[in-house]
């Protein structure tokens, strides 16, 4: 892995930070690399040396939540919930303000579908040694439903419950649904 010179680092992470902090007040394609640069007191020649435009600069603060997503899922087996739910609110907790603007402030955002596809084939695989009564078929449709609830249930209760308590639920409704099939 090649490293980054310090200035280098600083010079991205003010890029991100700017563009995510007009994200939070308007949507991508309202937003220049004029006012980027503005907020990130840098000057355009400085943004075109690592972007290519805003849409561009967005890609790569989803590429870095994204692959922190995956990290997350690296450390759990995808029928252990409690741990799933525990390293997804970690991933969260690391990376909040990017959650705050592209998955909390956005409940349609593309950044949670492709969460859920990243984690679609290695959970399949994985239960497919678990769930032996499943067919292919209900495995995708169970991980359809049991993905979206999770996610929906973490964006929506982030805020509002406690993670000890989502874990709860989770666990004890997924579990329902797991048993159908083993």
């Amino acid at each position: 892995m090649k490293k980054t010179d310090a200035r280098v680092r600083y010079t991205i992470k003010a890029l991100k930070e700017a563009l995510l902090s007009l994200l939070a007040v308007k949507p991508i394609n309202k937003i220049t690399v004029k006012e980027v640069c503005e907020k990130a007191e840098l000057n355009r020649a400085t943004f075109y040396t690592h972007f290519d435009d805003c849409f561009d600069l967005l890609e790569s603060i989803e590429a870095d939540l994204l692959g922190d997503f995956e990290k997350s899922l690296r450390y759990v087996d995808s029928l252990d919930i409690p741990s799933l739910v525990a390293a997804i609110y970690d991933m969260i907790e690391q990376n909040e303000e990017i959650c705050r603007v592209l998955v909390f402030g956005n409940k349609n955002a593309a950044v949670i579908r492709k969460m859920i596809e990243r984690a679609r084939q290695q959970s399949i695989q994985s239960w497919k040694k678990e769930l032996k009564k499943a067919t292919s078929d209900e495995l995708e449709m169970l991980f359809t439903h049991l993905s979206n609830g999770l996610m929906s249930v973490i964006v929506d209760g982030y805020a509002r419950y406690p993670k000890e308590t989502v874990i709860r639920f989770v666990n004890r409704t997924v579990k329902c649904s797991l048993d159908a099939f083993r």
